[in-house]
């Protein structure tokens, strides 16, 4: 291929040029990128049956986007979520399926009847207790009717007064001095009187949407993403928009972000890898038109593999988008090799023409040997079940054949043409003085090797596998740390377990059998939403609306108060608190609660506004507890199934009859090893369920396991290939065994930097075998040419460690090192922990090549000449 393309370099050019256009035509419109790690596990894999199962009855939950609302009190997140669904539905172009679902009327009219009964009972007793107060706020809802209800209140506030008097006055309290402040935060009556679990709803709310999917690679869910974006800054420049915060997670949200962050960490990190390896090889070739010579076959040689790519997998996955910045870390190393010796022939004295073709007889066994080797390491995780590496594997081993191919006809075509000279004369006597050391303390650095070996080994312990795909993602970034922070909460942990059963009895059966088990913080079926123990409750309920009914009656419309009546219904309550607080009436907490309102009520300016924010932030939140109270009275019959609104049944029964259980931890599991016993112990009662826990736990085996049987099959296809090409077992075991120490020094580095092995990291020691392999190859081809011209005694080190293969060794090692290096810049921790870890194997392949692989051949020279008769060099087949 050589000698051709030397030989009719422009006609070589131009084909190459054609097809690169060809290829980038395919690119452009063939590849996409899929960063789902479910999707880089083979979908025979019974755990993705298993979910693709649950997606086929319950297609409605992947796609989703899901909206966090926060505020203040409960009433504020109430408004706002409501508030902000019906902006959303004006998005309609790009959502659908908007809902809140915490405000459906079946919550709101049954509210009451999902209390357990102590706790219904003790909300009777205590509203009961306030009868009169209530009915005050019920005709005033306002400043005057609260004026009004303390009048009467504080006249009867015995020393068995209840405890939540002064709990009342002191928020209100609070909530007038930041009106005086100008912060005003208002009263949540519905959390006063307790008529919501706090701690199971607090005041976040959750506004979901089905997210209408662009026809785009790179961006399928950011237009809907940005519709709610759009809603959500609308709401914020709304009067009632302050203090209510908002934030944006889910499935489609989670996803965006990452494709969005491996986009552009894949772009940046192939410009950065192009301009780190030009300066590299700058420093090692000191020859501008060599250089540029490499540099556009690398240009070239990468749209063709792109090309490649696109045709024979059709996507990219979180691993395989760093193709690019492989394909330049690697297609150099070719090169380089053929550029040094190209070199090292011109000073030898052969004419241009003669050296390309010289240099690329010296260089292309040992290229297409190290080429089969990469190959095989890329390909090894073809057999297994990981699909996303044998992605990978296949698109980067059709790169490796590219640059080979390039390499050989291309480069050699481009030297032709550019005429490139012999670069600056390096000084051989540093070169020697490197070498003489070598030969005298090689057995010093195999101790020391030695040594550091017994170390990496004692550091195993500590390497551990971490395949949250969650873990992965910029944290900072808010889809990730809005889902951190609802999984810090059992109850709204996206870590549920789902499952999927024949129909609701069933359900129920396996929900009774998971509430047992110790990691399991609670169960939820359909029949989850229809309230329980109703005999018992629902004469509390009856009682508390022949009491209270009356009373709550809703009124006619209320005559707004006048900025006069505010006044003075601040100046009544101002004096009846007053009047309290210095009195001998009530217990000391709940006057020392009167006098911190009733001063703050002083520091509240007189005007017109500062009164309607006090109005509006201490009674703001009277007529959502009223309209709740009246709702939740009307109950006169229990409640069945068929009282259940399809929107609630639709998200727990599929069309078929089908139902779902869904299993919450008990606590925080985004630990993997926690999110495994969770998942262990669902598993062991329901084989069939899936969910976030089981995938990532199952996944995390499947990758285990491939890493493991990859490993070894790269091993062992390398040593079986080169036992074929070399016939000698010496050879291989000398190309070898700096390959595992320098596998050994990599796993212990992960384990010492706490940096643990990932879904994209896990690739590092099968492609050290496979990359690194080459350097190695090189020195020890190098050596035996050496061996069979007749060099040896204390020549050989020197001879070998003189010559442009070491240099070329370190050249394309630290050009491939420094471009995988720029991955570790990513935001996205897995592509940045790859390119760490892939930086610090190629390094340690390099002190392995140059430092241990030199001490080895040395002293293996040595040994075997001491064997053998000093009749001549040692034949490569006898050693």
């Amino acid at each position: 291929m050589s000698v051709a393309a030397c030989r009719w370099p422009v006609s070589t050019l131009v084909l190459t040029l054609l097809l690169t256009g060809l290829a980038g035509w395919v690119s452009v419109n063939g590849l996409r990128i899929n960063t789902s790690t479910t999707d880089m596990i083979a979908p025979e894999v019974p755990f993705r049956r298993d979910a693709e199962a649950y997606r086929q009855a319950f297609p409605f939950l992947d796609d989703q986007i899901v909206v966090v609302v926060d505020s203040p009190s409960p009433e504020r997140s109430d408004a706002a979520a409501q508030r902000l669904a019906e902006l959303m539905r004006g998005q309609a172009q790009a959502l659908s399926d908007i809902e809140v679902p915490s405000a459906d009327p079946y919550f709101r009219r049954n509210g009451l009847l999902f209390l357990d009964p102590p706790d219904l009972q003790d909300l009777a007793t205590r509203l009961a207790g306030a009868q009169a107060a209530l009915g005050t706020l019920n005709e005033a809802p306002n400043l005057r009717g609260l004026a009004g209800m303390f009048g009467t209140v504080l006249e009867h506030a015995g020393e068995d007064a209840p405890a939540a008097l002064s709990d009342l006055l002191d928020r209100l309290a609070e909530a007038t001095e930041g009106v005086a402040s100008g912060t005003p935060q208002p009263v949540s009556w519905v959390a006063l009187v307790k008529l919501h679990d706090e701690e199971r709803f607090g005041n976040r709310r959750f506004v979901t949407a089905q997210a209408v999917l662009a026809d785009t690679a790179f961006g399928r869910g950011r237009p809907s993403l940005d519709a709610v974006r759009r809603s959500i800054e609308a709401l914020k420049g709304e009067p009632d928009g302050g203090g209510v915060t908002a934030r944006v997670t889910g499935a489609i949200a989670l996803r965006q972000t990452e494709l969005d962050t491996v986009a552009d960490t894949a772009w940046i990190a192939t410009v950065l890898s192009f301009i780190l390896v030009t300066a590299v090889l700058v420093t090692g070739m000191r020859s501008g038109r060599m250089i540029a010579a490499m540099m556009i076959t690398l240009m070239l040689g990468l749209t063709l593999s792109a090309g490649l790519a696109a045709v024979t997998v059709g996507r990219l996955n979180l691993i395989s988008v760093t193709c690019a910045v492989i394909f330049f870390g690697l297609g150099d190393d070719f090169g380089s090799h053929l550029g040094l010796r190209y070199q090292e022939e011109l000073r030898r004295g052969l004419p241009l023409r003669a050296a390309v073709i010289e240099a690329a007889r010296g260089v292309g066994p040992p290229l297409v040997l190290s080429t089969v080797c990469a190959i095989i390491g890329f390909l090894s995780f073809v057999p297994t079940e990981y699909l996303g590496l044998a992605e990978f594997g296949v698109i980067s081993a059709l790169g490796m054949v590219v640059a080979l191919v390039i390499s050989l006809t291309l480069l050699p075509a481009l030297f032709v043409l550019l005429r490139p000279g012999p670069g600056v004369v390096r000084v051989e006597r540093e070169d020697r003085a490197y070498a003489a050391w070598m030969t005298r303390h090689n057995g010093a650095l195999l101790a020391l090797t030695a040594l550091t070996v017994l170390g990496s080994l004692a550091a195993l312990p500590r390497v551990r596998l971490d395949v949250n795909p969650l873990n992965l993602q910029d944290r900072r970034t808010e889809a990730v740390s809005t889902y951190r922070d609802l999984a810090e909460v059992p109850r709204t942990s996206p870590y549920a377990v789902n499952v999927l059963q024949p129909d609701l009895a069933a359900a129920q059966a396996l929900s009774d059998r998971l509430r047992t088990d110790g990691q399991v913080g609670g169960v939820r079926t359909f029949t989850s939403f229809v309230p329980k123990e109703q005999d018992a409750k629902l004469p509390i309920v009856a009682d508390m609306a022949l009491l209270l009914g009356p009373g709550l009656a809703a009124p006619a419309e209320p005559v707004p108060l006048t900025p006069a009546g505010r006044a003075d219904a601040v100046v009544t309550l101002r004096a009846d608190l007053s009047r309290f607080a210095v009195g001998s009436d009530g217990s000391v907490e709940t006057r020392t609660a009167a006098g911190r309102f009733a001063e703050a009520l002083g520091r509240v300016p007189g005007s017109e506004t500062a009164l309607a924010a006090l109005d509006g932030a201490l009674t703001g939140g009277v007529p959502p507890l009223l309209d709740r109270l009246r709702a939740g009275l009307e109950v006169e019959r229990p409640v069945t199934a068929g009282d259940v609104p399809d929107s609630i049944r639709r998200r727990w029964i599929a069309p078929d009859g089908r139902a779902r259980v869904e299993v919450l931890p008990t606590h925080d599991i985004s630990d993997s090893r926690d999110m495994a016993r969770f998942a262990t112990a669902v598993l062991a009662v329901a084989p069939h369920a899936t969910g976030a826990p089981v995938t990532v736990t199952q996944a995390g085996r499947i990758v285990l396991r491939a890493f493991t049987e990859a490993t070894a099959l790269t091993l062992v296809l390398i040593a079986a290939v080169l036992l074929v090409v070399q016939r000698s077992l010496s050879g291989v075991v000398l190309i070898l065994v700096p390959l595992a120490v320098a596998a050994l020094w990599t796993v212990a580095v992960a384990g010492l930097l706490d940096i643990p092995f990932n879904f994209a990291n896990v690739i590092v020691i099968p492609l050290l075998f496979a990359l690194g392999v080459a350097s190695s190859i090189h020195m020890v081809a190098r050596g035996q040419e050496l061996e069979r011209a007749g060099t040896s005694g204390a020549n050989y080190g020197v001879e070998l460690l003189i010559t442009s293969t070491p240099l070329a060794v370190l050249v394309s090692t630290l050009t491939t090192s420094t471009a995988f290096a720029t991955l570790a810049i990513s935001n996205h921790r897995g592509l940045s922990s790859m390119g760490i870890l892939l930086a610090v194997a190629i390094l340690f392949t390099i002190i392995s090549a140059l430092l241990v692989l030199p001490s080895l051949m040395i002293g293996w020279h040595r040994w075997t000449r001491r064997r053998t008769p000093a009749d001549g060099p040692t034949s490569p087949t006898r050693r």
